[in-house]
């Protein structure tokens, strides 16, 4: 047990040991040391207390054992740059069960991929979307399990995949007259022109997969259904391609789907909760914590849910670069109940899903607060929401049973609030309602009524050629790829960065002039942001305060696109927070310290840096 200092050197031993080495293997290619401690060691100078969060294992090996003496570390001969690597896991989520699903009777796997895709080189990001048909099933199946299928050395290209479920709208009797003949199509940048109309009807997502997630095999009593009648029988794969580089790629990623016939307990399903994808989500720059949230309301569960509520099984949290500290809240009757997920140590690069220690039960007229704290100390200007990696999002990807008709439940600050908490009161030549009028509508309902509005997409996409590539079919263009991107339809997570070191809302801000008041008169709105002394405390405080606690617009969407509910705008709810969880007094002011060991020269040594678990495995 031994742990690290700020400066580059061996580790030192620690006088405080905490580490019981239960047992170790070792061969010509491996080294296996099966080792325990106390989640919480009680020394608070040189281990850290290990939890639900993110924990990054470094490792390091070196063909030379160190050798302890006095109490000393001797001899621990630096590893080189080649012999090391990092790891991010959840140390407490339980292992993937792929074996459970593979050995599952009459299991089936279903693999669907972009096959022979080619990534243009003069883009940096594309939503890529096509339309597949399930295998021949003449009854109801169950999906039971999920992994990603990506292409060898293509890793770094594929940000996320979503699977959705496409449905029809009530005028059509089947989903096969609309989505049949798209089987075969090629497949176009998603909500764009070019992609068909129809596809805008593929809405529930049923596989959520993002970067560093090995995938997800679901509780042997819930089973997402496949074939369902005329439900369940056509799917939209939609793959995010990251290409800040731009290289020309061919791709060949997608889903491997394990489903078999022997159908589970219950119906399972996919909620979205969190903050809709729009440029009123606002991150200050130069900020060592900053926090938003995005608010399910109670009407939206009373309406939605059972009376005997749904049971939550695991959660995906999501955000982009900037995200630090990410949580599902749990609100009922005014008092917060434990969090449903919580990570403060988020790492982009490990989106892997949360399989919760207990099924947590959430009622109808429970509330659902999902919270995002940002680090942006190096940004220079405000970070937008949208959807690349270089804005942000706040999301939480909830698995869950019984199945209801809910799909997803989320917030945004309503438009003539935001500009308000921004001191701004008018525009030249627009006014306010308009402006509320595109901002809301736009997100949520004009999609629907296939209203196009492309003021946002004129600054976010970065391009090095003023033209798009043509790919199949002619899916792919300047008009297509800028919809794909500004058309703020969904929970799709991406937009492209604009400003250096954060992400920027482009052309709309840009385009609104201030009028009143006076102090701010023809600034850009845009220009407004960037100059708002976001170093001064009490400023970024308030805005936080107010974006964060006052008016949030509530959206309650089911399955087949509609609002369960009216639009309605509410304020943040007023509830009594959890208190933080205590150390273990009797435990920690208990403890024996026990003094350090010398033993044979062979020694593995765990140690414990800050943030960061490093384990040193040495060949004998």
């Amino acid at each position: 047990d031994s742990y690290g200092l700020d400066t580059t050197g061996a580790p030192i031993a620690d006088p405080e040991q905490d580490c019981s080495l239960v047992s170790g293997k070792q061969n010509d290619t491996h080294t296996i040391i099966r080792f325990k401690r106390h989640l919480d060691t009680c020394d608070r100078n040189h281990d850290m207390k290990l939890g639900g969060d993110t924990v990054r294992v470094i490792w390091a090996t070196h063909d030379t054992d160190p050798a302890l003496d006095g109490g000393e570390l001797v001899g621990m001969i630096w590893h080189g740059k080649e012999n090391r690597g990092v790891k991010s896991l959840h140390l407490l989520t339980p292992a993937l069960k792929r074996g459970v699903a593979r050995v599952a009777r009459n299991r089936e796997v279903w693999r669907r991929v972009h096959r022979e895709f080619v990534v243009p080189d003069n883009m940096d990001t594309l939503y890529w979307c096509k339309i597949f048909k399930v295998p021949p099933l003449n009854r109801k199946h169950h999906m039971i399990g999920y992994e990603p299928l990506l292409e060898a050395g293509n890793e770094q290209y594929v940000h996320h995949m979503l699977l959705y479920e496409c449905v029809v709208p009530h005028q059509f009797t089947t989903t096969e007259k609309i989505f049949q003949k798209y089987v075969t199509h090629p497949g176009a940048a998603c909500y764009s022109p070019m992609m068909p109309q129809e596809w805008d009807q593929c809405m529930t997502a049923i596989v959520a997969w993002a970067v560093g997630s090995q995938g997800e095999f679901l509780p042997e009593h819930v089973g997402l259904p496949l074939a369902d009648g005329d439900k369940a029988k056509y799917f939209m794969l939609e793959i995010h391609y990251d290409n800040p580089g731009f290289k020309k790629v061919k791709d060949n990623s997608g889903i491997r789907i394990h489903y078999t016939e022997d159908l589970r307990q219950y119906d399972g399903g996919i909620l979205v909760n969190g903050i809709t994808i729009t440029p009123l989500h606002i991150v200050p720059p130069h900020q060592p914590e900053y926090k938003t949230a995005g608010y399910c309301n109670s009407d939206c569960t009373n309406r939605m849910f059972p009376q005997t509520g749904i049971k939550l099984v695991s959660v995906v949290l999501h955000s982009h670069l900037a995200g630090k500290k990410l949580r599902l809240r749990h609100i009922r009757n005014g008092k917060e109940l434990p969090r449903v997920a919580e990570d403060d140590h988020y790492d982009f690069n490990y989106q892997q899903a949360r399989v919760l220690p207990q099924e947590v039960s959430v009622l109808p007229g429970d509330e659902l607060v999902t919270e995002c704290v940002y680090q942006t100390h190096n940004r220079t200007e405000p970070t937008f929401g949208g959807y690349s990696t270089k804005q942000e999002m706040c999301l939480a990807f909830v698995l869950y049973y019984p199945r209801t008709p809910l799909a997803a439940c989320y917030s945004m600050t309503p438009v003539k609030y935001f500009f308000e908490t921004f001191g701004v009161r008018q525009f030249y030549d627009v006014d306010m309602d308009t402006i509320r009028n595109f901002l809301d509508l736009c997100t949520w309902i004009e999609h629907v009524l296939q209203i196009e509005f492309r003021i946002i997409a004129s600054t976010t996409t970065t391009m090095t050629t003023p033209s798009f590539p043509t790919g199949p079919a002619g899916a792919l263009d300047e008009e297509a790829n800028e919809r794909a991107i500004s058309v703020l339809k969904q929970m799709k997570d991406f937009t492209v960065e604009t400003v250096e070191g954060g992400g920027g809302a482009g052309g709309l801000f840009g385009e609104l002039v201030i009028r009143e008041p006076n102090e701010f008169r023809n600034r850009s709105f845009t220009s407004h942001l960037v100059e708002l002394p976001w170093t001064e405390k009490l400023l970024t405080q308030r805005v936080e305060e107010s974006l964060y606690s006052g008016k949030h617009m509530v959206f309650c969407r089911t399955h087949d696109d509609q609002l369960a509910i009216p639009l309605t705008i509410t304020t943040f709810p007023n509830f009594t927070e959890l208190s933080e969880q205590t150390n273990n007094k009797s435990h920690c002011e208990g403890k024996i310290k026990k003094s350090l060991r010398v033993g044979n020269t062979a020694s593995t040594i765990l140690d414990t840096v800050k943030v960061v678990l490093c384990l040193y495995l040495a060949r004998d």
